[in-house]
């Protein structure tokens, strides 16, 4: 598909244009905007190759950005890289949660545009006259794909470059890697690709400072884990959180194949595993509340027998650090200290983390652990 070079086709004097398009009308044309101003050298537009394996022509320099995504990746890599200030518009699942913004603070100045799944509001999209929107796609069916390629094509109709990325649970073999291309790929947009190869380096290390602690633990010494996701599912083989268990924890996922398994409380009693990972899918669950037997999710007052919660082996990631997504290498220590508290007996975990924030956000500490906190953001959850 060849992406229009809309260096050319965006100026303000369109822009009527282009929402007549919206509306339904016919988009007459894309001319000159009259100004009599010599333009001056431009730099060359940035070719890039994306997840749904198209290239891609984005303006050099784009200062007008807006990002629909499930990980993170883009906006906190955009805030890492610190060209967030071109943030206008996301998806509104993100500009719900409060944890991000935390983060990435311009998310709460930019636009909510829905998404795929609830319906993307293109008038409001030309609107803000963006010079690329980034995509991440969920595709676990070709329904999915379907959808996602009819936002594709409309976005692209408007004179827009879409860069594509898959979520990192929709490849056939879960791979880290393919998440770091989220960042990789948004640095190549905005010329930062040092900034990025040292981000990637960087959360690359904080995963291999666990695999170097668990890469010779047996097969049959390895700790089964169940990795619930705060509704009736657990993480299946198929999932990026899966391969975050077993290939770097070195634990083993005791939930059979698939992305989202659905899992009743009898079932989980009968996998009955060692220790538990509670992923903040819907929302984060305090431990507390499994271990009084509330009802979130599931009916935990059935389930004060299982291993994990009759020893208390439980841990809780927040909202977004469960996610294949910046914050893993701090996710994959909690977990890793679960599993194996005598191979991590002297790593401080809350230490760690604060440090994480300050070293790679750059915030002090009073606001890192005002990042970390925000993490616990109910989100969906009912908890009764």
């Amino acid at each position: 598909m060849n992406v229009p070079n809309i260096a050319r086709r965006r100026p303000r004097a369109v822009l009527a244009g282009l929402l007549a398009l919206v509306l339904g009308l016919t988009l007459a044309g894309c001319g000159s905007d009259g100004a009599n101003t010599p333009a001056g050298p431009q730099a060359e537009p940035v070719t890039i190759t994306d997840h749904w394996k198209r290239t891609v022509e984005v303006p050099a320099d784009p200062k007008r950005v807006v990002v629909l995504e499930w990980e993170g990746l883009i906006t906190k890599s955009m805030r890492i890289f610190g060209v967030e200030d071109t943030l206008v518009g996301v998806d509104t699942a993100t500009k719900k949660m409060g944890y991000r913004a935390k983060l990435v603070p311009r998310i709460d100045r930019a636009e909510a545009l829905g998404s795929p799944w609830s319906g993307v509001n293109y008038e409001r999209l030309v609107g803000l006259e963006p010079d690329v929107v980034f995509l991440e796609a969920w595709v676990a069916s070709q329904e999915n794909r379907t959808l996602h390629q009819e936002v594709i094509d409309k976005i692209e109709s408007l004179g827009v470059p879409v860069v594509v990325l898959l979520s990192p649970s929709n490849f056939d073999r879960p791979d880290i890697r393919t998440a770091w291309v989220h960042i990789t790929i948004t640095g190549a947009v905005f010329g930062k690709q040092a900034e990025a190869a040292k981000l990637v380096g960087r959360l690359q290390a904080g995963l291999d400072k666990v695999t170097a602690r668990t890469r010779d633990i047996p097969e049959a010494e390895r700790t089964p884990v169940a990795y619930f996701a705060t509704i009736n599912n657990v993480m299946g083989t198929k999932s990026i959180q899966s391969y975050l268990l077993t290939e770097i924890v070195g634990a083993r996922n005791v939930a059979g194949a698939g992305t989202f398994v659905t899992v009743s409380e009898e079932k989980l009693l009968a996998l009955d595993p060692a220790a538990m990972v509670v992923a903040g899918h819907e929302g984060y669950l305090d431990p507390a509340l499994i271990h009084s037997g509330r009802h979130a999710g599931l009916n935990w007052a059935n389930l004060a027998e299982m291993r994990a919660i009759k020893n208390r082996r439980l841990v809780a990631l927040g909202y977004d650090e469960w996610r294949a997504t910046v914050e893993t290498p701090i996710a994959l220590l909690k977990m890793a200290k679960l599993a194996y508290p005598d191979r991590f007996a002297d790593v401080d975990v809350a230490a760690e983390e604060v440090a994480f924030y300050r070293e790679v956000y750059g915030l002090d500490d009073q606001r890192a652990r005002e990042a970390i906190e925000a993490q616990k953001y109910v989100g969906d959850l009912e908890v009764r």
